[in-house]
């Protein structure tokens, strides 16, 4: 069982504010790439998008070829996202 399937099975089915209290407690013990993950995962669920970047970055400077890069790409398309329609219904 990888680490990352560790960490689902640790917050798995726990409201996103309580699984990041535990990404945190984990955090302090040892910073790994798919703890840094998911705690920018959960961070977004909980509309801290600023934070959850900051955590994707610090994922992708621990393995730069991992899939935080990704994430932090997605994420910026996501929030250029711009659709006139929206400004005038």
């Amino acid at each position: 069982m990888t680490e990352a399937q560790n960490i689902k099975e640790l917050t798995a089915g726990k409201h996103p504010a309580e699984a990041l209290a535990i990404i945190e407690n984990l955090l302090a013990k040892a910073t790994s790439s798919p703890l840094l993950i998911e705690k920018g995962k959960l961070l977004w669920r909980l509309d801290r998008r600023g934070e959850a970047m900051s955590a994707y970055e610090q994922a992708a400077r621990i393995d730069p070829d991992g899939t935080a890069s990704l994430l932090i790409e997605h994420s910026n398309s996501i929030m250029d996202f711009f659709n006139p329609d929206l400004l005038n219904p």
